[in-house]
């Protein structure tokens, strides 16, 4: 009887033990929920393509906040220009969930919300990255629009941190869903802008893994991957719609056909009228080819790169607005050089790794008529002296 007793009390101390062993080991394990939050387009233009966020719930230490990488200074010293050069520093800040919903809430814009079902492990790694993420100085970086974003670093972490890996998703290259958002969101002359000063760098196909650089790819993406989504929670604060309408093409189009009406037309007003659009257009391709200069080999955009459209818009177009009113003779050979080039363009552009648009072939047309009218300017003057 005794021998039985003292196997009873082994037994039950050493179920004890178990038990308390697995209640030490669970109490170690920080019970962490993960989510990525993806926000609906806004009305301020850097807006436009949405945003993204990951929300890391504690209900140990009985918090719920939001790790929020497209943090930025307006107030930041030359904050323009230093966004153009690709200078200017985003961060990553926290908020409370609450805060964070309040703010999308007021805008008006709807949140999406995919929980994640990682492993302890996995969770663990990710909020042990993210923690050191918000020490000093790694907190800041670069911003970058197709490769180093709020949504990139979110794409980032997860993948890194996790033994998932990303799927493939159908889209055609960097430029096409760059520039699509504006256009989609009734800003089709911002998404014209965009489209003219992104270059063949961002006609690229990206990787798999490269894919998800913008909001609701990732969110795509995220949702494609296999048993990732344990659920997903959609908070609507608005009634999301489409925007259709012209695009700038048909006005572009017409304005190239007023123009050819203008420059054959021959009465004096018209005639004006064809030499002031023959100045605008002059002031206008070498304010808009200074800045695609700048962006395509001074500034730290990647996207901006290798630009082909300086073969018909750049700031070259300066000297011949001054010739234009000083030599008929010199400024005809400048329009020469720059017809020469623009015919160049067209005549190889089914071989260049650069997509153009049937707008940014429309402005393509408007260049060769102006180039064309300053050939004949020049032209006619020599036929003049030679009567």
């Amino acid at each position: 009887m005794k021998k039985y007793i003292f196997l009873f009390l082994l037994s039950a101390i050493c179920i004890v033990q178990v038990q308390a062993q697995a209640l030490d080991t669970n109490a170690l394990k920080p019970r962490i929920q993960f989510s990525i939050i993806t926000c609906a387009a806004g009305s301020d233009i850097y807006t436009t393509w949405g945003h993204t966020a990951v929300r890391v719930v504690d209900s140990v230490n009985n918090t719920d906040i939001v790790f929020n990488y497209g943090t930025f200074n307006f107030n930041e010293p030359n904050f323009i220009a230093k966004f153009v050069k690709g200078d200017l520093l985003y961060f990553v800040s926290v908020n409370n969930y609450a805060d964070f919903l309040t703010e999308y809430q007021y805008e008006k814009r709807n949140v999406y919300e995919q929980v994640l079902k990682l492993s302890t492990a996995e969770k663990i790694k990710w909020y042990t990255a993210l923690q050191v993420n918000m020490i000093g100085d790694n907190r800041f970086y670069l911003y970058n629009f197709i490769t180093d974003n709020c949504t990139t670093r979110i794409k980032d972490g997860l993948f890194k941190n996790s033994n998932f890996q990303p799927t493939s998703l159908s889209i055609k290259s960097f430029r096409s869903e760059v520039v699509s958002a504006p256009y989609q969101q009734g800003l089709p002359w911002i998404g014209l802008g965009i489209d003219l000063l992104l270059g063949a760098y961002s006609d690229q196909k990206p990787s798999d893994y490269q894919a998800a650089f913008l909001p609701f790819l990732l969110h795509q993406q995220v949702a494609t991957t296999g048993r990732l989504v344990a659920k997903e929670n959609v908070l609507k604060f608005a009634t999301e719609t489409a925007t259709t309408g012209n695009t700038p093409f048909f006005i572009l189009l017409f304005i190239v056909v007023v123009y050819a009406f203008f420059s054959r037309w021959n009465s004096l007003t018209t005639q004006r009228l064809a030499k002031v659009m023959d100045v605008v257009l002059l002031l206008s391709f070498t304010l808009g080819g200074s800045l695609m200069v700048y962006m395509s080999l001074f500034s730290k955009h990647t996207a901006c790169y290798q630009n082909y459209n300086l073969m018909w818009m750049h700031p070259l177009y300066l000297i011949a607005l001054v010739f234009y009113f000083i030599s008929n003779k010199i400024i005809g050979q400048i329009g020469l050089l720059f017809l020469a080039s623009i015919i160049s363009l067209i005549l190889t552009s089914y071989w260049l790794p650069q997509h153009f648009s049937k707008e940014v072939w429309a402005l393509i047309a408007t260049a060769l008529l102006l180039n064309y009218r300053l050939v004949e300017k020049g032209r006619l003057i020599s036929l003049f002296k030679k009567q």
